[in-house]
């Protein structure tokens, strides 16, 4: 399964509460409604010189990048941009089945 894992970096240390509220409840709620995305988890990143790492697993990376010009998806970027930035794009594939407890 294709994954996407991006490097995020508060554009201020000021937007951190937001950014997570805004995660929590618009970015994790919209997926339900992008039919590409099979999984999508933000974590907290230490030590680094980004503050936060998202891994997307999707159906079809084609199917994704066009699902990513629809209205829904360039609102969520509209919202996003406004806290944060992608520093970084990892492409690769997941080694399935892989382990969830």
């Amino acid at each position: 399964m294709p994954v996407i894992i991006d490097k995020i970096k508060l554009k201020s240390e000021e937007h951190r509460a937001n950014f997570e509220r805004w995660v929590k409840e618009t970015d994790y709620i919209a997926c339900h409604d992008l039919h590409t995305v099979q999984r999508f988890v933000v974590s907290k990143v230490n030590g680094q010189d980004y503050d936060y790492v998202e891994v997307v697993s999707v159906s079809s990376l084609t199917d994704f990048e066009a699902e990513t010009q629809t209205p829904l998806f360039q609102s969520l970027i509209v919202q996003f941009t406004q806290m944060a930035e992608v520093v970084e794009t990892i492409h690769g594939d997941e080694l399935l089945p892989g382990y969830q407890w």
